[in-house]
């Protein structure tokens, strides 16, 4: 995925680095995951990410780009754990893999809940920002778990019995997701810090378990 960035005009000071600007993109994603996009101010970025206003300009000639920046940010990070997943599966057990993925999705979406409020957010309302997500992110990380269910479909030798993509996902996406996006609720509805080890340790399980259920083969109907 690109990310697109002002170019460096001349005669301006070398103060910007890239330290500088991965902290602006990080902010960026805390401040938009919180307010929106169209709520979100750059002035509240630059004040998150300690920064004058001028550097964000400097390195993002607008308010969108400064978002797909960030958001692309986020993607990368979930795809290139996708992937280390998937390399690893290629040494373990079909049950192994499975066991190793719920861990790792669950793990993901504690350290990146800002993603998932901002996909949500966006495909909600439609429009541009939408549309640039289904094509940079959404159809690619579907065709990457695709890939994935195919795989441990193939290693158990399911055949006609394969789960399908289109019921995995959106299940897997609400139990890997949904406690982080409500975090609030659940502490105080249960007393429950999803954010805690325990916590952490329990819902991979949960996903696990959920796993389990689309890929080992049921009795076919008669």
């Amino acid at each position: 995925m690109t990310t697109l960035t002002a170019k460096r005009k001349p005669g301006r000071p070398a103060r910007t680095n890239m330290d500088a600007s991965a902290a602006i993109r990080s902010a960026a994603l805390n401040v938009f995951a919180q307010k929106g996009f169209e709520r979100a101010s750059i002035v509240e970025i630059a004040k998150a990410s300690n920064v004058a206003k001028p550097l964000i300009h400097y390195h993002y000639a607008t308010k969108e780009v400064l978002w797909q920046a960030a958001v692309s940010q986020a993607q990368q990070a979930l795809m290139t754990e996708l992937m280390a997943v998937q390399g690893l599966m290629s040494s373990l057990n079909p049950m192994q893999s499975i066991e190793l993925l719920s861990k790792k999705l669950i793990e993901f979406a504690a350290h990146h809940p800002q993603l998932v409020r901002i996909v949500v957010d966006e495909t909600g309302k439609g429009g541009p920002r939408s549309e640039w997500l289904l094509e940079q992110f959404l159809l690619p990380s579907y065709a990457l778990c695709q890939g994935l269910i195919d795989r441990v479909s193939k290693d158990l030798k399911l055949g006609a019995q394969k789960p399908k993509a289109e019921h995995v996902v959106p299940t897997v996406l609400g139990v890997m997701n949904f406690p982080f996006l409500e975090s609030g609720v659940i502490q105080r509805a249960y007393g429950k810090d999803v954010y805690s080890p325990t916590y952490l340790q329990r819902q991979g399980e949960v996903l696990h378990k959920v796993l389990l259920s689309f890929f080992i083969a049921l009795p076919r109907k008669v």
